[in-house]
């Protein structure tokens, strides 16, 4: 096996947790929120969205950008 397909398939399995995880969110089993419900939450504090913001913004220079 290659590190290519090594790769691809790990990014595949963390695909894979986070849509369960999500999942799980949703129906409110494990004692997980939705993701939704977190965010609103966060979003409540002035510093976490300030960091949200720079996290964003860092996400859009160094990734969306390319």
């Amino acid at each position: 096996m290659t590190m290519r397909v090594v790769t691809i398939l790990g990014f595949a399995l963390l695909g894979g947790v986070a849509v369960m995880l999500y999942l799980a969110g949703r129906t409110r089993r494990l004692g997980l929120v939705p993701l939704g419900d977190l965010v609103d939450a966060l979003r409540s504090r002035a510093v976490v969205r300030l960091v949200l913001v720079m996290v964003w913004g860092w996400v859009g220079w160094h990734v969306l950008a390319r």
